[in-house]
């Protein structure tokens, strides 16, 4: 102990040890780091685990392009079924053993669990193409709602002209002054999210974008249905995994 207090003396002139200004000092210091480290550390486990769940769509998709391969389109391989279907899950299933592939009506609860639907495309002439479009929808662990569309052929997903099959380019929606992305009607893979805005309420009466609210609208029905708003519309699809950001009540955050 002597020792120790000769040392302690010798290195601060002092027999005592830190006085509590110093030690106020030292406890600023490591709030202010911390202040900036763990928002950084966040953002950074966050778009991990925003990429775990794009990698899942990603894969689910590369599944459909060869179920689309074999069978000619996306309905079921039984051939008699587009959209809500336990089969096409099954078909999709097969092709991809590293994710769960679920059906159009559950929601996704993980990144590791993929809705799934398909739907029918129409020409500018109204005239039915057949089953030409393909979904598959994950929650991030962030708590957002990735989603993947793919189109073969079509220019609508409605009769009339309806529901462009539109894709823009890449860029962030979240300044709702950038609007003016250029968009064209293209068939291939789209990429889309519902992003949680922390700011919300869970009320569901209220709710633009709470956790709750992202989570039960995270299924690929959901994402394919053109009458329901609440999901990502079909002109809101944009052709990378960048910031494309929507919420829940279909206007960007």
């Amino acid at each position: 102990m002597k020792v120790m207090k000769a040392k302690l003396k010798q290195v601060t002139g002092r027999d005592n040890g830190f006085t509590l200004t110093e030690l106020a000092v030292a406890m600023l210091i490591v709030g202010i780091l911390a202040a900036i480290a763990i928002p950084s550390f966040l953002g950074s486990r966050n778009n991990a685990y925003d990429r775990e769940a794009q990698a899942s769509v990603d894969a689910v998709l590369a599944a459909a392009e060869q179920h689309y391969a074999n069978f000619g389109d996306f309905s079921d391989s039984a051939g008699t079924t587009c959209g809500a279907s336990t089969q096409i899950t099954k078909d999709i299933q097969k092709l991809d053993a590293n994710v769960k592939v679920i059906n159009s009506t559950v929601a996704s609860q993980n990144p590791r669990s993929v809705s799934v639907n398909s739907a029918v495309t129409f020409n500018s002439n109204d005239e039915l193409l057949g089953c030409q479009a393909f979904y598959a929808v994950a929650l991030s662990r962030s708590g957002n709602c990735y989603v993947g569309r793919l189109t073969v052929e079509g220019a609508y997903l409605s009769v009339g002209s309806a529901d462009a099959i539109i894709v823009k380019n890449s860029g962030s929606t979240t300044n709702n002054s950038n609007t003016a992305f250029s968009a064209e009607e293209l068939n291939g893979r789209a990429y889309g999210v519902i992003k949680v805005d922390g700011a919300q309420s869970n009320d569901p009466a209220t709710a633009n974008g709470a956790l709750d609210d992202v989570k039960t609208l995270c299924t690929a029905a959901t994402m394919s249905d053109t009458v329901d708003q609440e999901g990502v519309t079909p002109t809101e699809f944009y052709d990378s995994w960048r910031t494309t950001v929507q919420s829940s009540n279909g206007s960007n955050l």
